[in-house]
């Protein structure tokens, strides 16, 4: 039975929350003041950034309610992104608002937001209500912080948060090297056009044509087993370990949301490195990091030019094709997923990691920053220090799974759920 469209989104934004409180549930409460990320706000900005940025979209933004909480409203309103830790230190705070405080905003924010629902929908006449454009970027900017989240309990010092009975243990079982696929010279298309989609993102609009070369790219994203040979062949410098390591005397460990794992358990999952790290991995083979253009022609064209709404095909993500939208809360080893695997043979296109690219972030042509409530999304990081993640990783929500939906990092960020393959001319 379909549901009246206001009870969905009611529904919708209930199961997000849920999953929301679910998430900061593993962190113990005393813990919501660390801040294992000096390049980002402790935990308890997040506990009220995400309802502060639901009520600034809908209440404020869209329909003209005002202020729910003077200060929150503005405490809350929008993170940071700074170069540097002295740079985030000062454009953080040494001293937060009672978690009490924060929580009851939050109740009060999620309640607000709910109960005007329906007058979202009422107003037609305006872009960010139609095909209720405002409702998906709330929901949307909700799934991508609990992302950021997991990342953040990464990064929390061993034994903090422990894993759940009921979750999955890590899995160590067989994995596969990469194979050099070629990929012939075609058409790509990034992006989409403004009526193609119900909802997206500033970025995503601009569908762009790309002819792209022909290109020979890994099978599979580049192991942990892998960087450690190549980390060993220059001589370990500090600049090549992965930030997602921990070297113990003559043992090494993998960092995950509940802890580190010895090595050879995570031997053959996806290495997790910045940008830069990336590069010079490519470099050493040969090779390169892959375009945004080419993994789009990769993942979602065919030898006979048609295009696929994924890269195994037209069904619908399930979790035979990847290691995706929280199936289960660490990384798979690679070629765990051949049922995902693309026209070509290449793997895990989506899951198990976004993968870095050579591209840096920019606008498609005819960029326009069509939410009036939140103009800087993505013109903000148009500054050639931040490159086009591809993909998804294990923590990706399904709903942001189509082919226009476009990711960025900062190219010498190391924390993120990333992986990356190599690609080489031809």
């Amino acid at each position: 039975m379909t549901l009246p469209l206001e009870s969905f989104w009611k529904e919708k934004l209930d199961t997000t929350y849920q999953r929301t409180d679910l998430l900061f549930g593993l962190l113990p409460r005393g813990a919501l003041l660390e801040r294992p990320i000096g390049l980002r706000h402790p935990f308890l900005f997040y506990l009220g950034h995400l309802p502060a940025f639901a009520w600034n979209q809908i209440g404020r933004g869209v329909l003209g309610a005002g202020r729910l909480d003077e200060a929150f409203d503005v405490l809350f309103e929008r993170g940071i992104d700074p170069k540097d830790e002295p740079s985030a230190c000062r454009a953080s705070l040494s001293k937060w608002p009672p978690v009490s405080a924060v929580l009851a905003y939050r109740d009060e924010a999620r309640r607000a937001v709910r109960a005007r629902i329906g007058e979202v929908l009422g107003r037609a006449d305006d872009p960010l209500c139609t095909n209720e454009r405002i409702l998906h970027l709330v929901v949307e900017h909700e799934l991508m912080h609990q992302e950021t989240l997991l990342y953040m309990f990464a990064e929390c010092r061993p034994g903090l948060i422990p894993r759940p009975a009921h979750m999955a243990p890590p899995a160590s079982g067989e994995d596969r090297a990469a194979e050099r696929v070629r990929i012939p010279a075609g058409d790509a298309v990034v992006g989409a056009a403004w009526d193609e989609i119900p909802f997206g993102w500033d970025n995503e609009f601009g569908r762009a044509y790309v002819s792209v070369g022909a290109f020979s790219l890994d099978s599979l994203p580049v192991r942990n087993l892998d960087w450690l040979v190549f980390l060993r062949a220059n001589g370990d410098p500090p600049s090549l370990l992965p930030r997602s390591w921990i070297p113990r005397g003559a043992r090494l460990f993998v960092k995950t949301v509940f802890g580190p794992v010895p090595f050879e358990v995570a031997r053959g999952w996806p290495v997790q490195v910045s940008g830069e790290q990336a590069r010079a991995y490519c470099a050493h083979h040969g090779g390169r990091l892959p375009t945004e253009a080419e993994l789009c022609r990769a993942a979602y064209t065919t030898p006979d030019g048609a295009r696929r709404p994924y890269p195994w095909g037209d069904a619908a993500p399930a979790p035979c094709h990847g290691n995706f939208d929280f199936a289960r809360f660490f990384p798979s080893p690679t070629g765990a997923h051949p049922a995902g695997a693309n026209a070509w043979g290449v793997e895990e296109l989506i899951g198990n990691g976004w993968e870095w690219t050579s591209t840096p972030f920019s606008p498609l042509p005819g960029f326009v920053p069509y939410a009036r409530t939140y103009p800087g999304y993505s013109a903000d990081f148009f500054d050639a220090e931040h490159d086009v993640v591809f993909g998804a990783s294990w923590a990706t929500d399904k709903k942001l799974l189509r082919p226009s939906f476009r990711n960025w990092y900062r190219r010498t960020y190391p924390y993120a759920f990333t992986s990356f393959r190599v690609a080489w001319d031809e």
